[in-house]
């Protein structure tokens, strides 16, 4: 499971008057610059991150996306899909008219777009525009080392900035926020305290496996209501449960991406899969699930959760849209058959989530090297916070904010309690997903992974929504061979 922290959502009280005084003196010549010719340029902005909320970029020069505009000349139209980002990524590149700036989370996405020559190299970029900028000399390069080992040449920033190299350039965070950004994983399982103490549960929660089931039959049994609509047992994470509660019931029942020995391997191909693959088959055979779960949008997913009506919820949590108080972490789910959940977290330095391009078809490259330069500083990052509902974005140097943020209130220590109870529990084996990414030229491992991908995505419908506990084993074993003949470990 990728990392993925978004400290940016957790600090929600960040002062935004701080985070404006907190920065470096930037280069004053760059507004002179952007501004020589009077005119602004509008960039667009793509992200295949469908949970990523940006409002419109406003210009007035008393907002912090205007205090951006009035430095580099640059304001952002966003483009970000509700769902299906990377294949209407696929056709831009078909048409030859990419967006200029392009974010994206999918790996194959990304060797699709270096393969195709459409992006640029960042030091071709700023050399040619703006051979001053920071980013030249100040980008850390364990970072940048592996997004070109990654990559075959350095064509992208990353998002989730933090590195050793990178943290020595902040001031050290408070105890609180370091083990925040040690300790947490994105995606866990959590509880609606409300509703475990009118079941009489324990404010904890249930841990093992056997208890959750038997908490989801009582809310079925007993029909237990709230403002006379029926308690939802389990809300998976819509149209995203392949890439967020999949993988966590991947991770409690001992299917993780790093094997034994510190090697790569298929979370779907590792023991413990099957389990997850029977236990979300039995929640629907159960009813503790509705199968319209599978289609909802993140709006819809978070409106539910938000309703009252939700005992518990696997997925996204941090982006989640919750009130962290309101909710617990049990952290796992203990498997019946005894083994050891696994976490995967980086340890070091990665390439993020995410990886920000600049396109070749952009019009105005000088103004998106400058823009670009302009975002990942202190002082636009400052500007940008300070405009951002979302608290999150994909230039965002984490080790930074950290940096910044102010003495924990109560908010701050119900999302740390969320989010790091994974880690947290005894039974956790922990591994360092930070050095698990193929590189450029490793064409076997990539052309695995993507089998491995197309196998799962064609047997994945019928295996969750198998009828009965025999089909679910007939179409597992089709599965299975399937999975061997993709050629996965």
């Amino acid at each position: 499971m990728k990392k993925g922290l978004r400290i940016a959502e957790i600090a929600v009280l960040a002062v935004f008057s701080l985070c404006l005084l907190y920065v470096n003196k930037e280069d004053s010549d760059r507004k002179d610059e952007s501004l020589s010719d009077g005119q602004i340029r509008e960039l667009s902005w793509f992200s295949d991150m469908p949970l990523w909320y940006p409002e419109e970029w406003e210009k007035e020069p008393g907002s912090g996306t205007g205090k951006i505009t009035e430095h580099t000349g640059v304001s952002i139209n966003y483009m970000v899909p509700e769902d299906n980002g990377d294949s209407r990524l696929s056709l831009m590149i078909i048409n030859g008219k990419l967006p200029d700036i392009i974010s994206v989370s999918d790996t194959n996405m990304i060797k699709h777009l270096i393969g195709s020559g459409e992006v640029w190299k960042i030091e071709e970029l700023l050399n040619t525009y703006l051979p001053q900028s920071h980013l030249l000399t100040d980008y850390p390069q364990d970072v940048k080392n592996e997004l070109i080992r990654r990559d075959g040449d350095w064509y992208g920033l990353s998002s989730d900035l933090h590195s050793p190299l990178n943290q020595i350039r902040y001031e050290e965070p408070e105890d609180f926020y370091r083990e925040l950004q040690q300790q947490g994983s994105r995606c866990g399982i959590i509880w609606n305290k409300a509703l475990l103490k009118r079941l009489g549960l324990s404010p904890n929660g249930p841990h093992t496996e056997e208890e959750v089931l038997d908490v989801f039959e009582t809310v079925v049994e007993k029909e237990i209501t709230v403002n006379a609509n029926p308690v939802i047992p389990l809300l998976v994470d819509g149209r995203n449960y392949q890439e967020t509660t999949l993988p966590v019931l991947c991770h409690f029942f001992g299917a993780g991406r790093g094997n034994e020995n510190g090697g790569y391997q298929e979370c779907m191909a590792a023991d413990g899969s099957r389990h997850a693959l029977y236990f979300l088959n039995l929640l629907i055979r159960e009813e503790y699930v509705e199968p319209e779960q599978f289609i909802m949008t993140p709006y819809n997913i978070k409106r539910t959760l938000n309703s009252g009506q939700v005992l518990c919820f696997i997925g996204d949590v941090s982006r989640s849209g919750i009130d962290p108080e309101e909710w617990v972490s049990s952290g796992v789910i203990l498997s019946s058959d005894g083994s050891k959940p696994v976490l995967g977290l980086s340890l070091g330095a990665g390439c993020g989530e995410m990886t920000t391009f600049v396109s070749k078809s952009c019009e105005y490259p000088e103004a998106a090297a400058l823009w670009l330069d302009y975002m990942t500083g202190t002082e636009g990052m400052a500007a940008y916070l300070s405009s951002s509902v979302e608290r999150w974005w994909p230039l965002i140097d984490e080790d930074w904010l950290l940096s910044i943020q102010s003495e924990p209130d109560a908010q701050d220590r119900a999302w740390k309690q969320l989010l790091c109870a994974f880690a947290r529990r005894p039974e956790t084996r922990i591994y360092d997903s930070s050095g698990l990414n193929f590189s450029m030229e490793d064409e076997e491992r990539r052309e695995k992974k993507a089998a491995v991908e197309g196998c799962v995505k064609a047997h994945l419908n019928s295996l969750i929504m198998a009828e009965t506990e025999e089909k679910f084993e007939e179409e597992y074993d089709s599965f299975r061979k399937d999975l061997q003949e993709a050629a996965a470990p």
